[in-house]
């Protein structure tokens, strides 16, 4: 049934990046194959992504990814590249981009190249589970340390208890990991996101590196190579 729905795999990769310069073609595991494709590889052994679109400003990722079956039928605008430039309006202009060539576009997965250690079956189990639960949006989390564990230090580096509530402590504490988001193409042809059907998608910890500096792509690195 999850075959007739068209699903398609978004991967945005601009040029620059703040934290580790060149993050998206950086040569990274034991293959040495550029951090992107990891996210490419995953999408098309995905059972249920019909197609792989990147969203990028850069050429040189464009000649890359589209070697290993990623398309890339637009060039990101410069004001989507900016630091302060909000996820979801990159996937409502990409949506909006390839809504008119491609019909009936049922989903989009939104896979974050700096993801490399989400596997096609982990895609597969989300959108098994975004179908399940007749959601509007899916977005993969990991379990967090415990809240009690966080603490805040001041400019004497004196250290106080970080606890937002008294009841804190009743439940599980979750983090976004980055590796998985799924949108319902209704919510991006309206833009409408009041009362939308949400839901988290869990995943491993030794699946949810996601890469923003230098010791994150160490450990992701380290990670893979044990696969």
């Amino acid at each position: 049934m999850l075959k007739k729905n068209n699903i398609i795999a978004l991967i945005p990769a601009k040029k620059k990046s703040t934290r580790l310069a060149g993050k998206n073609l950086k040569k990274i595991g034991l293959n040495k194959k550029r951090l992107i494709w990891y996210s490419i590889n995953a999408a098309l052994k995905s059972k249920y992504i019909s197609n792989v679109i990147v969203s990028t400003d850069c050429n040189k990722i464009k000649s890359y990814v589209e070697k290993f079956g990623a398309n890339v039928p637009f060039i990101r605008p410069k004001s989507l590249c900016l630091n302060d430039a909000k996820m979801m309006d990159v996937v409502k202009h990409a949506f909006n981009k390839i809504n008119s060539e491609i019909k009936n576009i049922d989903a989009i997965v939104l896979l974050q190249p700096t993801s490399p250690l989400r596997e096609g079956k982990d895609i597969d189990s989300a959108i098994k589970f975004f179908y399940k639960k007749k959601a509007d949006y899916v977005a993969s989390f990991t379990k967090a340390k415990p809240h009690s564990w966080y603490y805040k230090l001041n400019k004497e580096n004196k250290f106080m208890a970080n606890r937002e509530s008294k009841n804190i402590k009743k439940f599980n504490n979750y983090l976004k990991n980055g590796s998985i988001f799924i949108y319902k193409s209704n919510i991006l042809k309206t833009g409408k996101y009041k009362n939308v059907k949400s839901y988290g998608f869990e995943m491993p910890y030794s699946k949810s590196i996601d890469i923003d500096n230098l010791d994150e792509f160490k450990v992701a690195e380290a990670l893979l190579n044990n696969r």
